[in-house]
């Protein structure tokens, strides 16, 4: 079974709904992705390794409203 975009949408909203915390939400996606290594949507790495990213510094961090819209549009 592939691990869908919506699916990681759903749930990126559900780490959201319980508080914005960029490092929390970073280890949530990376824990997300070695839990589905492989099994992902191809078009989902890379928006799964953005939220990584964010534990990396300022510049890679996305605010609350982006990562809700990220949510959003993955669920779409």
């Amino acid at each position: 079974m592939i691990y869908q975009a919506n699916d990681f949408g759903r749930e990126l909203l559900g780490e959201l709904n319980r508080g914005y915390d960029v490092v929390r939400i970073s280890r949530w996606a990376m824990a997300t992705y070695m839990k589905y290594s492989g099994s992902t949507d191809p078009s989902l790495d890379g928006e799964i390794m953005k939220i990584v990213a964010m534990e990396e510094g300022p510049e890679f961090e996305m605010t609350e409203e982006q990562l809700r819209e990220v949510a959003q549009r993955l669920m779409a």
